[in-house]
């Protein structure tokens, strides 16, 4: 036994000497090998990281110009914005729509410097930059005037191709500023005059943090075929020709293909590394000093030699553990597998919510079965070919909320889809997905044994959603509202309704917070032709103008109120049309009477997608209309109020009488008419005459409903001496003949 763990010994300790020999050989010619080829890889390693890095530079021009090519095709097939190119003389108001949507454009893409549309016809420039420069400047006047030398000489630049300039901005504190400029234009007369153009400026420094990163080290710049400089490059100027550097001139000469050299460049060794040209004809290079490359060399020299003797030793002490201590690494492998399981069902959650917000938004492309491998891969629950619907959950008072939870909104937020999914559980396979901002797509799957229940599924999902209001206002104190969308038969067709059920969540602004919105009631609203009531917002200037601000709220508000039972696009168009109507009534008394109207200029328009309930709404335009009217209200006299009050009382008593007019008028009050009607028109911005037909015609108005009188008993009753005038000037103030608006009041009322 003795004899024969000596000798046990003794081949272990041949076995042990002699993987220690041969570790220490392998390590030693290995480390010889790597070190004699170390250099040579290296270069190749940040030639090829290099590379992969021009590469992508060009990626990023290329991306650029597309989206400058379809940003100009965008603008020249915007009819908004068609004005501006084709009318010699648009008007305010296209100009004021144009110019916001052309603001819209630039700012939604964040690197864009700025957007010109030139009008050959008037050789105006319309330009939407920042807010010095905003606005309409002649070709002559213009502060760009490097851009009018392109126009003259357009035939001399591609369409679409990025030209690099810098040029002065500003007309009384001049800024120097660099950019690509892609030139889209349109031609007459075969191309020998230009007709109108976009000019997109593209800001330089948003290509160089792409093509010069913080943690690369080396410098890139852009060349033509010319050598001319494209973009920064040391303390080049751009557009220098460099082809006559001696570290130009290898890459000159090598015109198709990729390589790289080393060279001195400002008297230091480099690795020079460069592109074939691209479409543009441009090439890209990338300068990498010698120096970098080789002490990052020989640090991993002495890194290996630290790790090799490292090796060795750790060897041999595994070597010796291993024999005696076998099921500690053993166990540590298992512990290992249940944190890497742990981790792996943590990492599929968020998958699972990235994949599912992706394709709600339509990020992804979900087919039946891609999709149906994509969620049993993440360990969803949910059948996809079983019925599903989608419930859109909106946090009502979002702004308190965030101030309220502060840095625990996320938390809050995943507490809250916790809540919403257990309570589901009972009926449903449920899902939750963070949308972002203020919403949550909840996505109710049903369980097979659900169809035997007897509650009908509409009453039963009402029943879920007020638990879970409740439940949520319980434990996190904060009100949610929801939004049904239609059952679909399968997840598929869910996620497709995603957007239709989104569109019907805006309407919690007339339905007020904790609501429950049905997106088939919503959808319904589609089928409905809204008409801006014309009449109502006369009715609402002439208040506005006398001052009447209690009559004008109620205008207003049966207004708005009309476009709840509409889709949500026409309350927002009614309220920017209201908001234009404000802002020309503003402009009208400022002008027309004197009056100080500086604090009712601020804040006219309202941020509709930040307002949660109408009300907020409401009170937005209520404080214009107080305001204007204090204003109007302070430059009313008791005489000339009185004088108005007799005149319309007048019209309103003799409407009838088909001699009613301004002589008329005059003789009894015992004025001038001259005098009569520039004091009326002075003090209510409207002419006698005008106010004379329109009270004979909401006469008649209230006639052609009320009653079952011809039109031509009507006209005469209303004092119109002739039925194809009375015919003319209802046409002109409702913009439909007598029979059609009857027909059409008809028809309101019985539907």
């Amino acid at each position: 036994m003795l004899k024969r763990s000596e000798d046990s010994q003794k081949v272990f300790t041949r076995i042990l000497i002699g993987i220690i020999i041969s570790t220490v050989a392998t390590l030693l010619v290995a480390s010889s090998i790597l070190y004699v080829n170390y250099n040579r890889i290296a270069l190749r390693q940040v030639y090829r990281t290099d590379m992969n890095s021009l590469t992508q530079a060009s990626r990023e021009v290329a991306k650029m110009t597309e989206t400058a090519k379809s940003l100009s095709y965008q603008i020249y097939q915007d009819y908004t914005i068609s004005a501006l190119l084709l009318y010699s003389k648009p008007d305010i108001y296209e100009i004021t729509s144009a110019m916001k949507q052309l603001d819209n454009y630039r700012m939604s893409l964040p690197f864009i410097e700025s957007i010109y549309v030139y009008n050959s016809k008037s050789n105006e420039f319309f330009i939407s930059s920042n807010e010095v420069r905003n606005g309409q400047q002649s070709i002559s006047e213009i502060d760009d005037q490097g851009i009018t030398g392109i126009l003259q000489r357009f035939h001399d630049y591609k369409p679409f191709v990025p030209i690099p300039r810098t040029y002065q901005v500003g007309s009384t504190e001049a800024t120097e500023v660099s950019s690509y400029t892609y030139l889209c234009y349109d031609t007459i007369n075969d191309n020998a005059k230009l007709n109108y153009a976009v000019i997109v400026n593209i800001k330089d420094d948003w290509l160089s943090p792409n093509m010069n990163a913080v943690d690369q080290p080396g410098k890139t710049f852009i060349v033509n075929e010319n050598g001319d400089l494209l973009s920064d490059f040391g303390d080049r100027t751009l557009m220098k020709n460099l082809s006559n550097e001696a570290f130009m001139q290898p890459i000159m000469q090598d015109t198709k293909q990729s390589a790289y050299f080393t060279e001195e460049v400002d008297g230091e060794k480099s690795l020079i590394t460069y592109t074939a040209p691209d479409n543009l004809g441009w090439r890209y290079v990338r300068i990498t000093p010698y120096d970098l490359i080789t002490s990052d060399i020989r640090s991993m020299r002495t890194h290996t030699v630290l790790f090799c003797v490292a090796l060795l030793i750790a060897g041999v002490l595994l070597s010796y553990l291993v024999s005696r201590k076998l099921y500690h690494p053993i166990d540590k492998v298992l512990v290992r597998l249940r944190v890497m399981e742990a981790e792996r069902r943590g990492s599929l959650h968020l998958l699972r919510q990235d994949f599912l917000r992706g394709a709600l938004q339509g990020r992804e492309t979900v087919t039946g079965g891609m999709l149906e491998e994509r969620m049993k891969f993440y360990g969803s629950s949910i059948a996809v070919q079983r019925a599903s619907r989608l419930v859109l959950l909106r946090i009502d008072h979002f702004t308190e909320f965030n101030e309220t939870y502060r840095d625990e909104t996320q938390l809050v937020k995943y507490a809250m889809m916790n809540i919403c999914t257990e309570t589901a559980d009972l009926h449903y396979n449920a899902e939750a997905v963070d949308m972002g901002g203020d919403l949550i797509t909840l996505i109710f799957n049903e369980k097979a044994e659900s169809h035997e229940l007897g509650q009908p599924a509409s009453n039963r999902i009402e029943e879920l959603l007020r638990m879970m209001q409740a439940a949520v206002m319980t434990h996190l104190k904060c009100s949610i509202s929801f939004t049904i969308g239609t059952e679909e038969d399968s997840l598929e067709d869910s996620i497709a309704s995603y957007t239709r059920s989104a569109e019907a969540s805006l309407h919690r602004l007339f339905m007020g917070a904790s609501c429950l919105i049905y997106t088939s009631d919503i959808m319904a609203y589609h089928t409905k032709e809204y008409a801006f009531p014309a009449g109502k917002e006369r009715q609402l200037i002439d208040y506005l103008m006398t001052g009447k601000t209690r009559e004008a709220k109620q205008v207003y508000a049966e207004i708005v109120g009309e476009t709840a039972a509409y889709p949500f696009t026409v309350f927002q168009l009614a309220l920017s049309h209201l908001t234009m109507t404000l802002n020309h009534v503003r402009n009208t008394l400022k002008k027309n009477n004197q009056l100080t109207l500086d604090s009712v200029s601020d804040g006219l328009m309202l941020p509709v997608k930040d307002a949660e309930d109408i009300s907020e709404v409401h009170e937005h335009f209520y404080r214009m209309f107080d305001e204007l009217g204090s204003k109007v209200e302070e430059k009313r006299t008791l005489k000339h109020e009185e004088l108005i009050r007799r005149i319309n009382g007048i019209i309103e008593r003799d409407y009838a009488d088909p001699n009613l007019c301004l002589t008329s008028i005059a003789d009894e009050l015992g004025m001038s008419p001259i005098y009569v009607s520039r004091l009326y028109k002075q003090l209510t911005l409207k002419g006698l005459t005008d106010v004379i037909n329109e009270t004979r015609i909401a006469k008649a108005q209230h006639l052609l409903v009320e009653t079952e009188n011809s039109v031509a008993d009507i006209a005469e009753r209303t004092g119109f001496t002739n039925s194809s005038y009375f015919y003319r000037m209802f046409k002109k103030f409702n913009g439909v003949t007598p029979n059609d608006y009857r027909r059409k009041e008809f028809h309101s009322e019985n539907f």
